[in-house]
């Protein structure tokens, strides 16, 4: 996968809570023994142990100029939540990250619907969670039809 889609990856899946700063230093480390000149940005994510989360989705946010496909990356974050969600079956925890990931989504106009349909599933978990209105079994089956749609991507 490009580097610069993975790096947009890291910096929603940071923002969201799904990363932390140890998992993208990680990926930085073995990107950076995998290639014989790694870009500088890499490097730089890889020093940033000592770090806050936000200071270190600055340093991915770089890597983000000339990025083509725009909605890949978020695509990509939608399939690795549906492989969280189906591994530990926490909806609480997918619905608090997909709600955060709305403000941070970054979709072409032909894919609008995927924000349309992740707004209508945090407010649908909200009401239910707080037995207001729905049931949340059948909030949590939507979910997991719609992050089913996303399954392929988190292959990538």
């Amino acid at each position: 996968m490009d580097i610069k889609v993975t790096a947009e990856v890291y910096r929603l899946g940071i923002l969201i809570g799904f990363y932390t700063v140890q998992d993208i230093i990680k990926w930085a480390d073995n990107v950076i023994e995998r290639l014989d000149h790694p870009p500088y940005e890499v490097i730089e994510v890889s020093l940033s142990s000592q770090k806050k989360p936000i200071d270190v989705c600055s340093k991915l946010k770089l890597f983000n100029e000339g990025l083509n496909n725009d909605d890949l990356p978020s695509k990509i974050l939608l399939g690795l939540l549906n492989d969280y969600f189906l591994s530990t079956n926490n909806a609480s925890d997918v619905f608090s990250m997909l709600t955060r990931l709305i403000d941070h989504l970054q979709l072409e106009e032909s894919n609008e619907w995927i924000e349309r349909e992740m707004v209508y599933l945090s407010d649908a978990f909200y009401l239910a969670d707080q037995h207001i209105y729905g049931d949340l079994k059948e909030v949590e089956n939507n979910l997991k039809n719609f992050l089913s749609k996303f399954e392929a991507y988190a292959q990538y």
